[in-house]
């Protein structure tokens, strides 16, 4: 009997073993069968305060957004996104999410930037890291949609824009307008509406009465050197409020563009690092005519 109890539990072992080894089979092959994208990358950070260890966290993340964004994100512009709605009528997994898997800290060092005007002397942190990234198309959340439209598919300089969304679930809402040679402007969050939480089942129109009353009207116009264009806006729903580092996007709130802004490879830099499950994308495109 004793012999016999010992067999058993040796059985058990085995399959405990078995199964573990059977793990270890899948996630090789699921590894091996996507692509592992190495790349070597550098990322800053100001040291404030004299806190060398946050300035380094904070160097590490940014060098991790951009060996996100040069190993999946870099080939991505307005216009593949454009082509994607055309071929399938959504732009879902266009911009995909680059997953990192292993980063080693290459070189790091704190370099001292000499100051400029009123601008005191100080120091950033610097870091070189190899990292691999493996690029995911699918995952995303099927319960987790938008339901958006424009007021015209087609608009005559000085018309007014009306946009409305309606997301599946409670998010967090941006609205960016793509204009011509991949400018971007930033319509939703602004210094009128820096709240952009949006329940589930409820319809955000941009802009409203309340908007209309402040002075907010998005009214279209074409280049001074075109007679017709066309241009873009990109609704980005995530699942949590997220912070996106390109400060470099202009608001536009009055529909008009003048100066400089940021690109279309700043904003994608951001979104690929944001897992497909916890967002929600809609592109509409429109056409400005001058008469």
């Amino acid at each position: 009997m004793g012999s016999s109890k010992a067999i058993i539990i040796n059985s058990k072992l085995s399959w405990v073993i078995l199964i573990s080894m059977l793990h270890l089979v899948f996630l090789a092959s699921f590894l091996f069968a996507q692509e592992i994208i190495w790349v070597t990358v550098e990322g800053t950070a100001p040291v404030k305060n004299q806190d060398k260890a946050a300035a380094k966290d904070r160097a590490i993340e940014n060098a991790l957004r951009n060996a996100v964004h040069e190993a999946v994100g870099s080939y991505i512009t307005a216009e593949t996104l454009v082509v994607n709605l055309r071929l399938s009528g959504s732009i879902l997994g266009a911009i995909p999410y680059g997953k990192v898997i292993g980063k080693e800290i290459v070189e790091e060092s704190i370099e001292k930037i000499p100051g400029q005007g009123q601008q005191k002397p100080g120091q950033v942190y610097r870091v070189k890291i190899r990292t691999g990234v493996v690029e995911e198309t699918i995952g995303a959340d099927p319960s987790f949609r938008l339901d958006a439209s424009l007021n015209n598919a087609s608009f005559i300089n000085g018309d007014e824009m009306l946009i409305q969304v309606k997301p599946t679930k409670d998010c967090y809402v941006s609205v960016f307008n793509i204009l011509e040679g991949e400018k971007i402007l930033r319509l939703i969050p602004n210094r009128f509406k820096e709240q952009n939480f949006l329940p589930a089942n409820a319809t955000f129109s941009f802009p409203n009465k309340a908007d209309r009353s402040k002075g907010v009207k998005l009214r279209v116009y074409t280049p001074e050197n075109k007679d017709v264009v066309t241009e873009s806006i990109y609704i980005l729903a995530l699942s949590r409020p997220v912070e996106f580092k390109s400060a470099g996007i202009q608001e536009g709130i009055y529909g008009v563009y003048k100066g400089q802004t940021a690109f279309m490879q700043d904003l994608i830099k951001e979104v690929v690092g944001i897992p497909l499950n916890e967002r929600a994308e809609v592109l509409m495109q429109y056409e400005i005519k001058r008469k």
